[in-house]
């Protein structure tokens, strides 16, 4: 308890202070070049070396783009049309065509607001370079509104606390009061008393998701655009990794208020570091790679896909995979240490 009281704190803000970063770098971008010429190639080195824009994908027409856009390997789409170095040169202005995903309503705004200005700048050095015409689309959220953002963090969030805080003292409750050892005497396995902790729990998640949505319809006017199977069976995957978790403190824990403290300090990281509030690619590589460790950073981005964009399995298979692994892994070492425990 002293080391969760005094370390865990001071280490917490020593990762989370690098993860509180607002502006964005190296945004991955696919481009469009139809024009394929000297100073397309110009305007696109000055995004490149903005430091904010990195161009990750070369898709050869719009449809090809517009696929790494849902899929969320890339957050926007640059696209510059044919003649649009002879438009520079003529300075009669130059159109280029910036389509951003709008389910992130605050990134969407800073990205098209770095390529006015960029492409701003870099067409007032030419010789009489004119204000430049420039289009920008977001997609999915067309007018930016951060509800649709937000809101399906939020009911993520509220996941976490129904299902972690409360599976928590599951086990730990049963050792306080003594009934722990009249439950290893009877012919129950590790297994079965693991499932007979995480099953209700579970349920009550279920039931809560589902008066969350129910209100996020009724109050905010977000409809599931994609499949409500895919939606449930990813909610039931994401709350089994979340029970995994909670039982895991339940199990080395020795008292309630020991496992509900160290839940609570496991549940500042896990929404820090979700990519909710701050973009991962902004935080530092080490950080990055902590996060995928974290299953709220990879149901944020499935409720995202399935409720703002639309998203199949195969545009959110790797999140998919990554919470299925992660479930299966806080699960095992939980009935492993459970077994360790009463032996």
């Amino acid at each position: 308890m002293r080391a969760l009281t005094f370390i865990v704190p001071v280490i917490q803000i020593l990762i989370m202070a690098q993860a509180f970063v607002l502006e964005l770098h190296n945004v991955d971008i696919a481009l469009v070049d139809f024009d394929k010429s000297e100073r397309s190639r110009e305007i696109v080195a000055e995004f490149v070396g903005s430091g904010h824009f990195r161009i990750s994908n070369y898709a050869e027409n719009m449809e090809q783009a517009e696929r790494l856009l849902a899929s969320e390997k890339v957050r926007a789409i640059i696209s510059i049309p044919a003649g649009f170095a002879g438009k520079v040169m003529r300075s009669s202005g130059a159109e280029l065509s910036l389509i951003t995903d709008g389910t992130g309503s605050n990134d969407a705004g800073l990205i098209q607001g770095y390529f006015s200005s960029i492409l701003s700048d870099y067409l007032r050095r030419q010789n009489g370079g004119q204000p430049p015409l420039t289009e920008t689309i977001a997609w999915f959220n067309p007018n930016l509104e951060s509800r649709y953002y937000y809101v399906p963090g939020l009911i993520a969030i509220q996941m976490i606390l129904v299902s972690f805080l409360l599976a928590s003292i599951a086990i730990v409750k049963e050792k306080e009061i003594g009934t722990i050892e009249q439950l290893m005497v009877t012919p129950i396995t590790v297994s079965e008393f693991i499932l007979g902790k995480t099953l209700p729990y579970m349920a009550i998640g279920y039931i809560a998701t589902t008066i969350m949505l129910l209100a996020a319809f009724g109050v905010y006017g977000i409809s599931v655009k994609g499949s409500w199977v895919l939606l449930y069976f990813c909610v039931g995957v994401f709350l089994a990794g979340n029970l995994g978790g909670a039982l895991i403190i339940s199990v080395v824990s020795t008292n309630q208020q020991q496992a509900l403290l160290t839940a609570f300090f496991f549940m500042l990281p896990l929404v820090m570091l979700s990519g909710l509030l701050f973009p991962i690619r902004n935080m530092p590589v080490p950080i990055q790679y902590l996060t995928m460790f974290n299953p709220l950073r990879w149901f944020f981005q499935i409720l995202n896909g399935i409720i703002g964009k639309g998203s199949g399995l195969s545009e959110l298979i790797v999140p998919i995979t990554a919470q299925i692994s992660l479930a299966f892994i806080f699960i095992s070492i939980a009935m492993i240490k459970f077994h360790k425990t009463t032996d």
